[in-house]
């Protein structure tokens, strides 16, 4: 390719210009010793001082002229952040949520959502402790791009990550917190403590509600003990249902404070004999899958006929690895409704387990994996919510209708022919059906409500940043405004956010235990 011809003059100049300082050494002694040849070097001494700037100007205007600027819009970047646990035991499920919101900001960036901006993922680990989140906070204030957060899981990390972030104006959409007061329910009068947080989740005043009227009215349990792992967290989850059934009519003769899963072996014995011994038709649970698992464990020993209720903490393959058969009709509430329940989550699991991974299919095959694995682990509120429970449900395969009996050989193989042929359909169909199934089953929940909280911090910055010069702080406010008051039909259902910030369409969904799997019994809304 021939040189530009801008190039080849500066070529030129700079070997017109290797020659001159031998030719120029004896005219400049020369001139020095007259007094109007020593002002003629000092005005030269001068203009060549100027020389590099009028240069640099004139080639960084070659420069522009050559690459047709003013007519190529420039493209301003933009951050979306995540704060979840991405080390330790919920690493899989932080990383999935990342995997999520990657997943939207990529789409995002291809269909140009911001005319004008490219989308970009900042990740925090937020431990899934409260250190964590305020050093993840912090970082997060200091992005001058940020134009929101996708977090945390835990509500735990919520309460001290929330004061930094909201002071700084920073929009934050949640996609599992449960805490009421997180959005100031329960304060009277109710006020919003931050202003820039929303939440796809329902509460644990809901949760506690809707197990309380399963437990009492519904299975007509009466004398009911709690199990509570979690005392530091203010008013629990467990706290809540104990207060629920006494209001429904149930003896809630007893709550056991306990540890969670930090809980020493005298602990769990003595918590399991006391229970023992009180013998009640229930045990409300809201501990980490661990401890439960291991007490099931030892009512079951113990000759205990009663029945546990538990918390989502309860999800995990944990609980059921090991309580057991001893789990069999155990039942569980959650906050989240998994992919295999979601209508409208088909694409997003095609799309999620194309790029991260998923289920071998029938040949085999797996899809590329992108990441660490997306299987559950173990959760406790603050690290509840996250993962996405096994379920039984099953495509059921469809027997073919049987073949018409021809008069002739001939039709009756051409009919033969046909049936075998759609015999194959149908097992090819019921085989696609599987495999949809398994690669749901196989996505942490979280993971599509992570998917829908980034949706809706992207949806708005749609409608704020085009033609704006940079994220500041009136872009977040504008941000945040159109975020409250907009909606759409997500993965997970209808989003969209009341004036405290929580989600308009909150659902409880009650879990049994069956063969070591969690089957979704109902869901309400």
């Amino acid at each position: 390719m021939p040189a530009r011809p801008w190039l080849a003059r500066v070529g030129h100049a700079r070997a017109a210009l290797a020659v001159v300082p031998g030719r120029i050494g004896g005219w400049t002694r020369a001139r020095w010793r007259t007094g109007r040849g020593r002002a003629i070097l000092a005005a030269i001494a001068a203009l060549i001082l100027a020389v590099p700037s009028a240069l640099g100007l004139v080639l960084a205007t070659v420069l522009d002229d050559d690459g047709g600027g003013a007519d190529v819009p420039m493209t301003r970047v933009a951050t979306l952040g995540v704060m979840a646990p991405l080390s330790g035991d919920l690493s899989a499920d932080g990383t999935s949520v990342r995997n999520a919101v990657a997943l939207a900001i990529d789409e995002a960036n291809k269909s140009g959502a911001i005319p004008g901006w490219r989308l970009e993922l900042s990740t925090r680990d937020d431990l899934s402790r409260p250190d964590g989140g305020a050093q993840a906070a912090d970082a997060f204030a200091a992005n001058d791009r940020l134009i929101g957060v996708v977090g945390p899981l835990s509500s735990l990390v919520a309460k001290v990550a929330l004061p930094t972030l909201s002071a700084e104006g920073i929009p934050v959409v949640s996609p599992s917190n449960a805490d009421p007061t997180l959005t100031g329910a329960g304060t009277d009068p109710r006020t919003r403590p931050y202003p820039t947080y929303f939440r796809l989740a329902g509460t644990d005043e809901l949760q506690a509600r809707v197990a309380a009227e399963y437990a009492v009215r519904t299975l007509g349990r009466r004398r009911i003990a709690v199990v509570d792992g979690e005392p530091r967290y203010g008013t629990t989850l467990g706290g809540r249902f104990a207060v629920r059934a006494a209001a429904l009519g149930a003896t809630v003769a007893s709550v056991y404070q306990v540890q969670g899963d930090g809980a020493d072996g005298s602990e769990l014995d003595s918590t399991a004999e006391a229970i023992e011994q009180e013998a009640p038709d229930l045990v409300y649970v809201a501990t980490g899958a661990a401890f439960a698992g291991k007490l099931r464990t030892r009512l079951a020993e113990a000759g205990a006929s009663i029945q546990v209720m538990g918390s989502d903490a309860l999800l995990q393959p944990r609980y059921t690895d090991d309580a057991k058969s001893a789990a069999d009709g155990d039942l569980i509430t959650s906050l989240l409704v998994p992919p295999t329940r979601l209508s409208a989550a088909g694409a997003f699991v095609a799309d999620y387990s194309e790029r991260f991974g998923g289920p071998a299919d029938d040949d085999g095959r797996t899809t590329p994996s992108g990441t660490d694995s997306t299987d559950a682990s173990g959760a406790s509120e603050g690290n509840r919510h996250a993962a996405a429970p096994p379920t039984a449900t099953r495509a059921q395969t469809a027997t073919p209708a049987p073949a018409r009996i021809p008069a002739s050989t001939q039709d009756t193989a051409s009919a033969d022919g046909d049936s075998a042929a759609a015999q194959r359909r149908q097992a090819a169909h019921d085989a696609s059906v599987e495999l949809a199934q398994r690669r749901a089953e196989a996505i942490p929940v979280a993971a599509a409500y992570a998917y829908d909280a980034a949706r809706a911090i992207i949806r708005a910055a749609a409608t704020v940043l085009p033609g704006r010069p940079a994220v500041d702080a009136a872009a977040r406010h504008d941000v945040v405004a159109a975020i409250g008051r907009g909606s759409f039909t997500g993965v997970t259902g209808s989003i969209g956010f009341d004036r405290w910030g929580d989600t308009r369409t909150p659902r409880v969904v009650l879990y049994t235990v069956l063969g070591g799997r969690f089957v979704a019994l109902t869901t309400w809304t």
